[in-house]
């Protein structure tokens, strides 16, 4: 009787591995090549991967939608916007050279730059003697 017993129990266990390796045949055939070329990679990242390294990856991750919605809409505007910067600060040049020139033109003006120099020597002696006593 009980070697009845097990030997239906058996044919049970033989009927569930055949259905389970029916199920697993065809997944096994999908990945077998892809899971083969990945092997030396998977086995690299293992022996050199850290358990810090795997919680900045699993951070990383969490972060890359709000990463991402950032860099769609603050960064890549900013840098999309940066192409017209080099005519813009040409042309501020310009204009500064030209007000420069106007400047030079007028009668004093070398009076109203040594003025204004003195003035600024003046304003910086005053912030470095107040830097030295509050220090």
């Amino acid at each position: 009787m009980a070697v009845g017993h097990t030997t239906t129990r058996a044919d049970e266990a033989i009927i569930q591995a055949g259905g389970l390796i029916g199920r697993m045949d065809p997944l096994l055939d999908a990945y077998q090549q892809p899971l083969t070329e990945l092997a030396p990679s998977i086995q690299r990242l293992a022996t050199t991967l850290d358990p810090a390294e795997v919680e900045a990856l699993v951070t990383l991750i969490d972060r890359l939608p709000r990463l991402v919605t950032h860099l769609d809409e603050d960064i890549l505007p900013v840098l999309e916007s940066l192409g017209g910067v080099g005519t813009d600060v040409h042309d501020l040049l310009d204009t500064v050279q030209d007000l420069r020139q106007v400047m030079k033109g007028f009668p004093g003006s070398r009076l109203f730059r040594r003025r204004g120099a003195e003035e600024i020597a003046q304003e910086e002696a005053e912030e470095e003697a107040q830097g030295r006593a509050s220090s």
